[in-house]
């Protein structure tokens, strides 16, 4: 097996057997899953050691038994597989499962950016992560910028093409713009609720999470702000695609 398709499994055992040691792991894997075999335990091991390192697991079972081969998930590890949708310590199911809600193609260039925040997540480089998905959220809006454009009449495209120019590179501006003159148009209710509410509450936390860490301001990102932000990218993503479906995007 290749190690993207083991973790799911891995984190399936884990949730199942929150307090447990490595063998136990072994067992509950090979329980999971029949492509599992012997030559996968050193794989199994790595992954393992990854969750350790990222302190979804820690050493120890109880007051007795406190070091390796024993383990147990941590409260910040809980807190991570509380939700079983979509796990940014699981990178590959987490991008395919955010694909399966979009009823098209993700961008090339938003996947990219997220893809680097999730990998930079797992090895602890926050702030890194922080930015990268900030990027993705700007591409798309730049997306729905570009397609609100091609969708209008001639006189609103040429009003909206002046507006987001004097914006410039603001991505808040911007927001705004393509915002505004959505709420403009008649969208089903549920696209209006989830524009005004959802995109733009979602939005608001990325790009404070994201100018935080962009610029030189010696603000940190904690692990948990870093966390959240990537378990709500997903739902905002899936509202701009709702919005580019509805705006006729090819």
């Amino acid at each position: 097996m290749e190690k993207d398709d083991l973790r799911p499994f891995v984190l399936d055992a884990i949730r199942t057997e929150p307090r447990t040691q490595l063998n136990s792991v072994e067992i509950a894997v090979g329980e999971l899953t029949e492509d599992f075999s012997r030559s996968d335990v050193l794989l199994l091991r790595e992954i393992l050691w990854d969750l350790l390192s990222q302190g979804i697991l820690a050493p120890g079972l109880d007051n007795t038994n406190l070091e390796l081969p024993f383990i147990h998930l941590t409260e910040y590890g809980q807190r991570c597989l509380e939700s079983e949708s979509i796990v940014p310590h699981d990178p590959n199911n987490y991008l395919s499962r955010l694909k399966d809600q979009l009823a098209r193609s993700l961008d090339e260039i938003t996947e990219l950016y997220l893809q680097e925040s999730l990998q930079t997540f797992l090895s602890a480089n926050l702030l890194a992560s922080t930015v990268m998905l900030g990027v993705a959220s700007e591409r798309c809006i730049d997306l729905l910028a570009d397609t609100l454009v091609e969708s209008l009449g001639e006189a609103e495209t040429s009003q909206l093409q002046k507006d987001l120019g004097r914006a410039g590179r603001s991505v808040k501006k911007r927001f705004d713009i393509v915002r505004d003159s959505l709420l403009e148009m008649e969208l089903p209710p549920q696209l209006a609720d989830a524009l005004d509410i959802q995109l733009s509450g979602i939005f608001t936390l990325i790009r404070f999470s994201r100018n935080d860490a962009g610029h030189p301001t010696g603000r940190l990102i904690d692990r948990d702000t870093a966390h959240a932000n990537l378990l709500l990218f997903p739902q905002y993503c899936k509202r701009v695609y709702e919005l580019l479906d509805f705006l006729g995007a090819d």
